[in-house]
């Protein structure tokens, strides 16, 4: 998450996890499976590690792999071992851990793998619609926001009406870009918090799980006002025709089953099973499990809000509960996604689908506009273009600490740099310096143009609009998919390994300063950056938007299902096929 204005970064809300309990309870499952009265207690987020009696030996743990990966043994039952072959770690992230005996095509429940030559869905010749009403359901901070404001400009334009619902904060944003705004639950500020808290998957104190839970359920309560309800400030009716959203927020697959209209996700972090990575708030040491990590992770997010999502069902949409195990089959299987990042950075895997688009980064314009103030201007021209170091909306344990390391390390590698203050509240200065720049908010299009390399947290956006910019990068985690980039962006030739936050040290940033100014990496910085220059990533995801509408116009009402498949999938309820 993060607050900059040019920031498209996303964070994921994540929910509680399941209860070991759950999986080693005998119950028959079945669609009326009533949800728990209660919020989850400590014990239910306790790792796998912390759970006395259980014994972790390579010969017991390669008896329950070879369980669990037995093709004859029902979905439901393999369950019962999940928590013996996954751990949930104290920073946040699922440790999976396979024996490594076993066979890649043991390792799925029943998930397609898609083959080359099953993309053979026809992207050209898109026909045209009649103006559509389009509502987009977007959870997080202004970062998570802005790509979609650009979308939906873009929509716009094509004479469609685009609703944008989110958080109340962002509300002024949304109306200046000159579209319809809708309220959504939640608060961006009390998530980010919690992300950054918690590492941005389960809650290491037992007090902030009814708060986190409150959060998820207002989301989740306004989603359905949100697709039918009135313009709130003209009163003007809205019929809705389609719906856009991100995964957080939650009940989107949901609502869109009771108002039968269609769903397109867009999200900047990796959601689909794919062999080629694991998801990114996992830890998988065999790629042989590549693809199961998605699988067990949204497991673990379904397991602790099915609850909230089942009243939400039975009490708003007026629809039967779905299954303990099985999330929301009733989805259908080639759900379109679109993700907005750079193929040139993170290709497109073999094994997704026609259905999946990969549509580039998604910039919305605002360094045309942006008058920078003449303190700012006048540093810049004073001398070398400088680093900057910023991390956005999220909040630093320690931010004196921080702003010492930043500052010796400038003076050491003999560097300018900028910091941005943001809500962390670095650039606590004892005096003012020449060499450093103290800023708050200013476009990210913009600056990053006037910078020599850039540090930063790694959020989606801040990495695309740095590395727009051909500047070398590095990355600081916090949580979430943070790591992700910051691994890719290492791969790619265009930064140093990350660091992680609880390891920013001042030996670390001073090598990392000076990875960042080798001419190589300059180079290959400015080659990544022409070859996105050719990219036009909201009207890809447009494009993609009109593709898969189209398809769901063409296709035939699917049949119902005489009864739930067998087989266990969770994440299709939090947008993932």
């Amino acid at each position: 998450m993060n607050s900059n204005p040019n920031v498209c970064d996303h964070h994921h809300a994540s929910s509680p996890s399941i209860s070991p309990s759950e999986f080693d309870s005998e119950v028959e499952i079945t669609t009326e499976d009533q949800p728990p009265q209660h919020a989850p207690s400590r014990n239910e987020f306790e790792t796998t590690n912390s759970q006395p009696g259980r014994n972790r030996d390579s010969k017991i743990h390669g008896l329950l792999g070879a369980k669990f990966f037995d093709t004859k043994i029902p979905a439901r039952k393999k369950l019962k071992w999940l928590n013996r072959l996954a751990s949930v770690q104290a920073d946040g992230t699922v440790q999976l851990e396979i024996p490594d005996e076993v066979k890649p095509q043991n390792l799925d429940f029943g998930t397609k793998v898609v083959t080359i030559e099953d993309h053979d869905f026809n992207t050209t010749n898109i026909p045209e619609f009649p103006p559509l009403q389009i509502v987009m359901l977007i959870v997080g901070t202004r970062g998570d926001v802005q790509p979609f404001v650009a979308i939906g400009k873009c929509l716009q334009e094509y004479g469609h009406r685009v609703r944008l619902a989110t958080h109340s904060n962002f509300k002024e944003f949304v109306k200046a870009s000159g579209l319809e705004f809708f309220p959504l639950g939640g608060d961006p500020k009390v998530l980010a918090g919690y992300m950054v808290k918690n590492k941005g998957f389960l809650p290491s104190d037992p007090s902030e799980i009814p708060i986190q839970r409150s959060q998820i359920k207002d989301i989740v309560f306004s989603l359905l006002p949100a697709c039918t309800d009135h313009d709130p400030d003209t009163n003007v009716p809205f019929d809705v025709d389609a719906i856009i959203a991100n995964p957080p927020a939650y009940g989107h697959t949901h609502v869109a089953e009771a108002l039968k209209v269609p769903l397109h996700i867009f999200f900047t972090m990796p959601w689909t099973p794919t062999t080629e990575f694991p998801h990114p708030l996992s830890r998988v040491r065999q790629p042989v499990a590549n693809r199961l990590s998605y699988q067990i992770v949204d497991a673990l997010i379904w397991m602790g809000m099915r609850d909230i999502i089942n009243e939400f069902r039975k009490k708003k949409l007026k629809l039967r509960p779905v299954t303990y195990l099985s999330g929301s089959n009733n989805s259908p299987q080639d759900l379109p996604y679109g993700y907005i990042w750079s193929p040139h950075l993170v290709p497109k895997p073999k094994d997704w689908g026609p259905h999946i688009d990969v549509v580039g980064f998604c910039f919305l314009d605002l360094a045309s506009s942006y008058v920078p103030p003449d303190p700012l201007v006048q540093w810049l021209e004073k001398g070398e273009k400088p680093i900057y170091i910023g991390f956005g909306s999220l909040p630093v344990q320690d931010p004196d600490g921080m702003t010492e390391i930043i500052v010796k390390a400038l003076e050491i590698t003999e560097q300018r740099g900028i910091i941005n203050k943001g809500w962390g509240g670095l650039g606590n200065l004892a005096k003012s310096l020449d060499f450093v720049y103290l800023l708050d908010n200013v476009p990210h299009d913009w600056l990053f143009l006037h910078c020599a390399a850039v540090v930063h947290h790694g959020g989606a956006g801040t990495t695309a609009a740095g590395l727009k910019a051909a500047c070398p990068t590095t990355v600081v985690p916090f949580f979430g998919d943070q790591p992700f980039w910051g691994r890719q962006v290492h791969a790619r030739g265009v930064g140093p390994p990350p660091i992680p936050v609880e390891e920013f040290s001042l030996n670390k940033l001073v090598s990392a300063i000076r990875f960042m100014l080798k001419p190589a990496v300059k180079a290959s910085a400015t080659e990544l950056a022409k070859a996105m220059a050719d990219e036009d990533g909201v009207k890809g995801a447009v494009d993609a938007f009109h593709k898969h509408f189209g398809r769901w116009k063409a296709k035939p009402e699917p049949a119902k299902l005489a009864r739930p498949p067998t087989h266990f999938s969770m994440r299709r309820c939090l947008g993932c096929t």
